[in-house]
This record gives structure tokens, sequence and C-alpha cells, in this order.
């Protein structure tokens, strides 16, 4: 008898959780919207990066806005030509530092 009582009660409880969650106004699967935010991730473009490379661990930009800069698994920092559409080598990082 009392197996069925707990058994019941999870189910009623997650119907409930369900209902909640579905709910448009508090719908928990969605992002909060922020007041002045722009929703720009749908706009994202992958830059491959060179054949024999693997990452990118880390992505930054300079003070001039140019990049951006990669570093990939094997050491190297690759940075972006926008003008060639390319990545170059930009530094080497070396374990004897």
């Amino acid at each position: 008898m009392m197996m069925k009582f707990v058994i019941l009660s999870a189910v009623t409880l997650a119907l409930i959780s369900v209902v909640f969650a579905s709910d448009s106004e508090n719908n928990v699967f969605r992002p909060t919207s922020i007041a002045g935010s722009k929703d720009v991730l749908s706009k994202v473009e992958m830059i491959p990066l060179k054949l024999d490379a693997f990452g990118a661990e880390s992505i930054a930009f300079d003070p001039n806005g140019e990049g951006p800069y990669t570093g990939v698994a094997d050491g190297c920092i690759l940075k972006w030509m926008q003008h060639d559409q390319t990545w170059v080598d930009f530094a080497v990082t070396s374990s004897q530092r």
C-alpha cells in the first residue's frame, strides 16, 4: 500500500513539473530574455582550421580588433587573416620557457 502511494506521488509530481515547465510564461527550457540584448548566435559561421590542427583551445582578439587568434593542440597560435580568408602561424609555444 505504501509503495503505491510513493509511486502515485512521484508520477503526480512529475506531471505537475511537466505542466509548469511547458507554461509559455514560465518556460524553464527557454533562456530568460535580457532587455537590450540581441540574439546573434544564429548568425555565427564556422571558420575551418588548417588541415593538421586540432582545437580551437581558446580564442582572443587584440586591442586593434584584429584576429581572432586561437591556440591549437600542437602548441601553435594561429591568426585569422580576414582579407585572405585563411589562418597563418602567429606564434609557437615552447615547453622550454
